[in-house]
């Protein structure tokens, strides 16, 4: 939900004072491009702006032609923009990338936008933009039937894997984009690299939990950018923090009492990613105790360990957090598994 969350505050400040706004929606990026389909850059009518779908490049021509839209000049539209070689007097991407920008009139009063504005910041859900003149929205939450039942396996992907993707229903293109809250990190075992990776996922947009059930480690003062510090045993502690499908689990405890437990949990709830902290030696521990407890191999593989990308050559605790938080953008990002191995 990264882009609208970018221009979200905006758009409703704007509504309350009755100001009109546009919005300009990533909807395609070819090559090098600095923002992700999804990105927003919104504008109201004194050409005030919020959000970005470039690092700057494209943002002052995109105004423009948002306050031509509000002054009644055509509808809603896409607008194209390649790579500009002369910085001074071509408008377009230094990067060399290429990128489709669809601009439409905000509209506070549709359905749309009011389900939207209404959202829980925990709640999954699909925004659908017809690419058309209207430029109709819809709002889908994870429960919702499909609008057709041809887009039903689309959809379904989005709700779990996120992202975006254009779709073509009734004879016209939509853009579809997933909107969930930032992914949850838990990390399992208040240990000093627990301290550093903490603080460096927050910076990364991570949300973060920590479950250890010693309080006299488990300090919240030693914490200060975790959503929570659940002082339980990770069976139950996990649980408690919202651990799902969509969760991250790093197991830093390096303790078989925390360790098991919490890797039983994490492939219980088949989450995106399990890490665990450790030697060989202490996964094949691990792993022997899993097997016992009957997990199928298959589901025993899923765990990155030793966790981090060694390549770093990490020692210190946060050198190690470095490594780790190098893995979890990886996997949230979708590139663990085609590049992990060669990257560890």
């Amino acid at each position: 939900m990264a882009g609208m969350k970018d221009v979200m505050d905006s758009l409703k400040a704007w509504d309350a004072a009755g100001l009109r706004s546009a919005e300009a929606v990533l909807v395609g990026a070819q090559h090098s491009s600095p923002r992700q389909p999804g990105a927003r850059l919104a504008v109201n009518e004194k050409g005030e702006v919020a959000g970005a779908v470039s690092m700057g490049c494209v943002e002052n021509d995109l105004r423009e032609h948002m306050l031509r839209l509000l002054r009644g000049a055509g509808g809603a539209r896409m607008l194209h923009y390649g790579a500009a070689f002369d910085a001074v007097l071509e408008v377009g991407l230094s990067c060399g990338g290429e990128i489709d920008v669809w601009i439409r009139p905000h509209d506070p009063e549709s359905a749309a936008w009011q389900a939207l504005r209404t959202l829980d910041p925990h709640a999954h859900a699909i925004l659908l933009t017809r690419l058309a003149e209207e430029s109709e929205q819809i709002l889908l939450r994870p429960d919702d039937a499909p609008p057709a039942p041809d887009l039903a396996a689309a959809l379904a992907e989005l709700n779990v894997r996120g992202g975006t993707r254009k779709l073509a229903w009734r004879g016209e293109n939509w853009f579809a984009e997933a909107l969930a809250p930032d992914p949850l990190l838990l990390i399992v075992g208040a240990s000093p690299i627990a301290v550093d990776l903490c603080a460096m996922a927050a910076r990364t947009g991570f949300r973060v939990a920590i479950v250890d059930p010693r309080r006299d480690f488990a300090r919240a003062e030693l914490f200060p950018a975790a959503e929570r510090v659940v002082h339980r045993w990770p069976g139950e502690g996990l649980a408690e923090a919202g651990l799902d499908a969509h969760s991250f689990v790093a197991v830093v405890a390096h303790d078989e009492k925390l360790d098991v437990p919490a890797l039983e949990a994490a492939l219980r709830a088949n989450c995106r990613y399990v890490g665990l902290l450790g030697s060989t030696h202490t996964r094949e521990v691990r792993h022997e105790a899993l097997k016992q407890a009957g997990f199928a191999p298959e589901a025993i593989a899923r765990i990155r360990g030793p966790i981090g990308l060694k390549r770093l050559g990490g020692i210190e605790p946060a050198e190690i957090a470095v490594s780790i938080l190098a893995e979890l953008i990886m996997a949230r990002r979708g590139t663990l598994e085609l590049t992990g191995k060669e990257a560890r």
